[in-house]
């Protein structure tokens, strides 16, 4: 399937304009911070560091209701060796459904609450810089690994059963460049075992790893492994403008001789209110001579209108064979995001899915209700 016109440019504005990994890839471009400035995980997401705690608390939430309910001696820290963090996420969606031309027909529309996500995180301090992070999802899934920040140049070494540091992390799980990469919960246990090494000088990050190429249980997990690379940067151009820009490579080989090569470049662009980013990827799969390449891509754009609230743009674009004139994808979302309170977030986004060369009517509405700590 041949990209489009505009499914191209989007993926090059992705590549040239996105950002350094994060739960919330804006909040990093919007700061010019590392993920390790706002989140104990150097890859970004689960428990957040004093200053992500602070930025969650003091700069998004309406600042007068804030204030009003706010915690004056608020800490994650139970103690000095043992920190906590949460994220609880529940969805109301509302979704077409297309005339298949059954007799009788099919219900016009589909609508339920779906409790997508609630994980608790504990990061245990072993030692100065020494530390094990546990993250337990409200499913299966869960991440538990050694942290040790004793390296020179910022440097970390990683070791344990964790989401490999490929792409953007988004706290939307159904994001093309999530879920058609493979680091998605809806395509099973995006979790590996093996390690990563890194190393921050300045305002660049690299990483490298090595995890087994799908894990079961012992001998179970076979012979083949996966790699990962990775480089990135997030500068200040200026007082008002940040620009981040990186890349990533992620390989491995199923134990039926599959090998599957994902190619990918990200990055963001902040100026005052507005912020820009995404990412594109070519995900290469051989098998048996044949080799199928194909095209993802995603960027956002947010703006804060009033502290406590942003306005919001989204585009994905999924193509499974570029070598194929049909069968493309595409997903238009808008809406916003409404920071009421200090650990409380609202987010409604009605989205526009647009199928090559059939579209048929499967547009959505989300009403996401956020809790965190």
């Amino acid at each position: 399937m041949n990209a489009t016109l505009p499914a191209v440019a989007f993926s090059l504005l992705g590549i040239l304009v996105c950002e350094t990994a994060s739960a919330l890839p804006r909040f990093a471009s919007r700061t010019a911070a590392k993920c390790q400035s706002c989140h104990v995980n150097p890859s970004g997401g689960g428990i957040r560091q004093t200053f992500g705690v602070t930025y969650g608390r003091d700069e998004l939430p309406v600042p007068t209701w804030s204030d009003e309910f706010g915690l004056d001696d608020f800490s994650t820290n139970l103690t000095d060796f043992v920190s906590v963090g949460a994220d609880f996420r529940t969805l109301f969606f509302y979704q077409q459904i297309p005339d298949t031309g059954l007799v009788p027909p099919p219900a016009k529309s589909n609508n339920a609450f779906w409790q997508m996500q609630g994980d608790v995180y504990m990061n245990f301090r072993l030692a100065k810089r020494v530390s094990i992070y546990i993250d337990k999802g409200i499913y299966s899934g869960f991440e538990i690994f050694g942290l040790l920040n004793i390296l020179p140049a910022h440097g970390f070494i990683k070791v344990g059963k964790f989401v490999p540091n490929y792409g953007t992390k988004l706290d939307d799980h159904t994001a093309y460049v999530r879920n058609y990469t493979g680091f998605s919960a809806e395509r099973g246990r995006a979790e590996l075992t093996g390690g990563e090494i890194g190393f921050s000088p300045g305002p660049v990050t690299i990483t490298g790893g090595v995890f087994n190429a799908a894990d079961g249980f012992g001998a179970g997990t076979g012979n083949q492994k996966a790699f990962l690379g990775r480089a990135e940067g997030i500068f200040k151009a200026t007082e008002e403008i940040a620009i981040g820009l990186g890349g990533n490579v992620f390989t491995r080989k199923s134990a039926a001789g599959v090998r599957t090569t994902l190619l990918g470049g990200f990055g963001s662009f902040s100026y005052q209110n507005l912020t820009i980013f995404g990412e594109g990827d070519l995900v290469e799969t051989k098998a048996g001579g044949v080799k199928v390449t194909a095209l993802i891509a995603y960027i956002e754009a947010d703006f804060v209108v009033t502290p406590g609230l942003d306005v919001k743009f989204a585009y994905d674009f999924y193509d499974p064979d570029k070598d194929f004139k049909t069968g493309a994808m595409s997903r238009y979302s808008f809406g916003f995001e409404f920071f009421p309170l200090s650990g409380v977030e609202v987010r409604p986004i009605y989205r526009l899915v647009k199928e090559d060369p059939t579209d048929v009517k499967n547009d959505e509405f989300h009403l996401l209700i956020h809790f965190y700590l």
